[in-house]
């Protein structure tokens, strides 16, 4: 999803100019919160988008239709990144998160999917289920449907009725802060000229020119007329610092991670140990999404496939970068201790497997024994020789 169409969706639209420019009116003190929701939300479903879902069929990894889908364009329409954006960003914000139903063998996230008969027992049914302007024409059983819901409700939710408190403050603090900073002039007149009622008119337009242009200039003269003193007004209001206006965006931004259990550093951008705030990112926050989606796919497909061993994994290993000189020597300890084959090895730091025979052969250094030797070794007192 686009920002503008992000914007469009949560903001009513006050004027289109063109095809690609829309002019939307939100309340100024809305965009702290708006903005650390979307930083949220971004760095989610980037993350998301960038995980492998496999698909496994009789136990063993496949590339059919199902894996494109996922992986590559569920729908003419969209790529697998912009959809999971889609997904993601309704079962942050949406209270009954996000619903995705398949169509003619492509997947689509919906933007309504109203119940038309509630059963507890065999499952829900909907109708008049839509995604833009386009409504199926069929109605879906609960078992046909991806239903996607992390929260007990949804965050965005939760962070409209606390915006609202902070927008009173970001407002407050904003009106101080243009208040304590502005310039501000006194214009004494001699009063005669003040009870001339022919002055008036004159008056009103001298603010206009004169004056207005004067303050507004970087450079101006001002002619100074008997009987007219401009004075500078020093007196302050309030406090002439952006401080508090900067203390409401981090309380905001905090927030907002707190709620989504994403790393403070990661939210600002202001990282110093990428690999920790990386793990902590992924262990509280990505894996919990990636295991969500993970689950209603493996639902949906239902218990008979499962038995057979067809089933989804979530792979989120691949969205941390790595540097194949960093991983040397643990891709030798992985190849020499026989845990892993070539191509397996070459798959994981993203390259395309060499598909030989010895390459999917699994092999081992001769620097290993087996644990029974060595305790009956221990046991008759002899050393164990590990060539």
């Amino acid at each position: 999803m686009g920002f503008k169409n992000f914007l469009e969706k949560w903001f009513p639209v006050k004027q289109r100019i063109g095809p690609d420019t829309v002019c939307i009116d939100i309340p100024p003190e809305l965009y702290y919160k708006e903005l650390a929701l979307y930083t949220g939300i971004t760095l989610i479903s980037n993350a998301v988008a960038k995980s492998e879902i496999k698909t496994f069929k009789n136990g063993k990894e496949v590339y059919e239709d199902d894996y494109y889908l996922l992986n590559i364009s569920p729908n003419p329409n969209q790529s697998s990144s912009q959809f999971w954006q889609d997904v993601i960003n309704k079962v942050i914000r949406e209270e009954d998160g996000a619903y995705v139903v398949e169509y003619k063998g492509n997947l689509y996230c919906v933007d309504s999917c109203p119940v038309k008969m509630q059963d507890t027992i065999n499952g829900d049914t909907y109708e008049n289920v839509s995604v833009n302007e386009y409504t199926f024409p069929k109605e879906f059983k609960a078992k046909d449907v991806y239903h996607f819901k992390l929260h007990g409700q949804g965050i965005g939710i939760l962070m409209a009725g606390i915006g609202e408190e902070y927008g009173k403050l970001i407002k407050s603090a904003s009106t101080a802060f243009k208040k304590s900073n502005g310039v501000k002039y006194k214009l004494k007149l001699d009063n005669v000229q003040a009870g001339d009622d022919d002055f008036n008119e004159e008056f009103t337009e001298y603010l206009k020119t004169q004056l207005e242009t004067y303050i507004a200039s970087e450079n101006a003269v001002y002619p100074e007329f008997v009987g007219r003193v401009l004075e500078r007004d020093e007196q302050k209001v309030g406090s002439n610092s952006a401080t508090e206006l900067i203390n409401i965006r981090k309380d905001m931004f905090e927030m907002v991670a707190n709620a989504l259990h994403i790393p403070m550093t990661l939210m600002t951008g202001n990282i110093t140990n990428m690999n920790e705030i990386v793990k902590v990112f992924l262990t509280f926050c990505v894996d919990p999404v990636a295991d969500m989606i993970q689950e209603v796919l493996n639902k949906r497909a239902g218990v008979n496939n499962w038995k057979e061993k067809n089933y989804y994994k979530v792979d989120t290993g691949k969205i941390n970068h790595r540097d194949i000189f960093d991983l040397a020597q643990a891709v030798d300890k992985l190849t020499a201790s026989g845990n892993m084959c070539i191509d397996e090895i070459r798959k994981e730091v993203g390259y395309e497997p060499l598909n030989t025979e010895w390459s999917r052969q699994h092999w081992m250094t001769k620097n290993y024994v087996k644990i029974e030797e060595m305790m009956q070794a221990i046991e008759e007192g002899r050393e164990v020789k590990i060539e």
